[in-house]
């Protein structure tokens, strides 16, 4: 069976998903959140919890998807190309190391754990830290991409 319908579809989906956490992300940053501040606050509250649960579901299917197309594609697709690549695995290793740490903070930003209430009342500032680590990630992948199989 030919492998390669499967592996671009996976590496469709795991674009997808980054669009979905990401865009969502820099649009919530940049476009929610300041028309909200200028909200009345009962308008402001009853907005915020509408907007909170889209937010919620729409990040749990991104990094359902950013999780399993992204070990497929790491395992299935490029573990066997760069095999003995220690430069590459080191790059990957990070990637997914950040990649864990934006899915923790989405994750915080619209949940409702009272353990997470400081990490909410500072979204504006947790959110720039998603971006930032966003571009990294993608910075990241751009780089390994360009870089190609070495020898």
């Amino acid at each position: 069976m030919d492998a390669f319908p499967i592996q671009v579809s996976s590496r469709i989906l795991h674009i997808l998903g980054a669009i979905l956490l990401l865009g969502g992300a820099i649009f919530f940053k940049f476009i929610v959140q300041p028309a909200a501040s200028e909200l009345p606050e009962n308008e402001h509250a009853s907005l915020k919890e509408r907007v909170m649960k889209s937010w919620r579901q729409l990040v749990g299917v991104a990094i359902a998807i950013l999780i399993f197309s992204g070990f497929y594609n790491y395992l299935v697709v490029a573990l066997p190309e760069h095999d003995g690549d220690k430069r590459y695995h080191m790059f990957m290793g990070i990637k997914i190391l950040i990649a864990f740490v934006i899915f923790f903070i989405a994750s915080v930003l619209p949940g409702r754990a009272p353990a997470f209430e400081k990490m909410r009342q500072k979204s504006k500032m947790w959110m720039t830290i998603t971006i930032v680590l966003g571009l990294v990630v993608i910075s990241i992948a751009g780089f390994l991409r360009m870089r190609g199989i070495p020898g």
